[in-house]
């Protein structure tokens, strides 16, 4: 291979007297850039062509007479393609991994980690499947082998319609690309000094295990991985300039994420939150997707101007694109919707009233915010009737904090000069804040 091809360096040189008495270890530094996670199907279409691992299967009866059984699992098969080297691996790796997965008598792969782009898995702490786990710890570093994996160490007999069939066996193309010893385990210090390197490594291993349970619609279980990395990143201690630049390109990854997952689950105050933290950092009003994220999450709370401003923008950074448009056009049929039921209401005077769905969100932010001792501000829309504003104010007395209503004056709905400067959440004094400093809710 010559030179100009090498993608990769020694971390450290090499003692030549250890080389020839107890011997070395080659310790490879290699970076690898995390996929983004894909909020959208088809922001792919641009994404240059990748190698794709194996081939598809059109009869996975006759493909597993070919195949042996391995000894951890009856559930998975296993061939050896190209024959790997080296120690067996443990639960103290990490490995890195390129894999493509297919159903049976589908050319497509469902499933794909490019080899340019390799998936780093703590094997002691990983979100990977049952399967994927059995088959990567039978592995040798440089080994590609092709797996059958059962439903049952997959994706179970429900599957995840209508993506994953129900009792889906499913082929996996693996190649094991790298292997290191997991940096030191148990619980991190944070008030130690020269702590960020290893959190830094941690928040990365919970990012990528976060994206894998996205890319099986377990939102809910990606939401977790990615708060407990955000609030990490929150309690560490930063040396220099250096590791705050690193920390907070992190955090805009890790806030994005958890916006197109709450969306997801239909939670759109949790997801205006998150986008009042990229606010806060600088990536909202210059990065369209985001702003379309925030656009939906604010009509679902039918915050409709808002939602408007965001969407316009987007659309402005991202002409052309389609799902903008479609969005937009959702947006402005429900915000006329919404105001012809305004004046029904109006003319019949019918009471407001508050759904079970909006009370058990209320709840699940104030408890949140409550007991996550990392956060000491949110800002949350108050484009809600009176019925459900007194219930904001029930749920924190019930959870003992204080709440002030501070109401708008003229001056203070002026026109800015630089609207976008404003928090994610609706513009001017129009938003809930909620403070941790005297555990104060203010509606403005």
């Amino acid at each position: 291979m010559s030179a100009d091809k090498l993608s990769f360096m020694l971390e450290n040189g090499l003692d030549l007297r250890e080389v020839v008495t107890t011997g070395s270890i080659l310790q490879i530094n290699q970076e690898f850039d995390e996929d983004d996670l894909k909020a959208e199907e088809n922001n792919d279409d641009l994404a240059p062509q990748v190698d794709i691992l194996g081939q598809a299967v059109s009869n996975f009866a006759a493909f597993s007479e070919k195949l042996e059984t391995i000894k951890e699992t009856e559930h998975v098969k296993k061939k050896i393609i190209v024959e790997g080297g080296g120690l067996p691996l443990h639960d103290g790796c990490t490995v890195f991994i390129a894999y493509s997965g297919y159903w049976e008598n589908q050319q497509e792969p469902f499933d794909l980690v490019p080899l340019k782009k390799p998936m780093e898995v703590d094997l002691s702490d990983n979100g990977l499947l049952p399967g994927l786990q059995f088959a990567i710890k039978t592995m040798l570093v440089g080994e590609t082998s092709v797996f059958l994996c059962s439903y049952k160490v997959m994706y179970g007999e429900m599957g995840v319609p209508p993506r994953i069939k129900p009792k889906a066996d499913c082929v996996f193309y693996i190649k094991l690309i790298k292997s290191i010893l997991t940096p030191k385990q148990g619980k991190i210090n944070f008030s130690e000094s020269n702590m960020f390197q290893r959190v830094n490594h941690e928040v990365k291993m919970l990012t990528v295990s976060g994206t894998s349970l996205f890319k099986t619609n377990n939102y809910y279980g990606a939401i977790q991985l990615f708060k407990r990395a955000v609030n990490m990143l929150h309690r560490c201690r930063l040396a220099d300039e250096q590791e705050e630049a690193v920390q907070e390109k992190l955090l805009k990854k890790l806030y994005i994420n958890l916006v197109v997952c709450y969306n997801k689950i239909n939670k759109p105050l949790f997801a205006c939150t998150a986008c009042n933290e990229l606010n806060r950092l600088g990536s909202l009003w210059n990065n369209p997707k985001v702003l379309f994220q925030n656009a939906k999450s604010l009509r679902m709370i039918k915050s409709y101007p808002e939602a408007q401003i965001r969407l316009k923008k987007a659309m402005k950074l991202q002409p052309g694109n389609k799902e903008m448009e479609a969005e937009y056009a959702l947006l402005m049929k429900q915000w006329q919707e919404s105001e012809e039921t305004k004046k029904h209401i109006e003319l019949v005077q019918l009471p407001a009233s508050i759904t079970d769905e909006f009370k058990h969100e209320v709840d699940d932010l104030i408890k949140n915010f409550k007991s996550n001792d990392e956060e000491s501000k949110i800002t949350i829309p108050s484009c809600f009737n009176s019925d459900e504003i007194a219930y904001f104010k029930e749920v924190c007395i019930r959870e003992n904090l204080f709440f002030n209503k501070h109401l708008s004056t003229d001056s203070d709905n002026k026109p800015k000069e630089n609207a976008e400067a404003s928090e994610a959440c609706p513009e001017l004094s129009d938003y809930l804040c909620v403070t941790k400093d005297q555990k104060k809710v203010n509606i403005i």
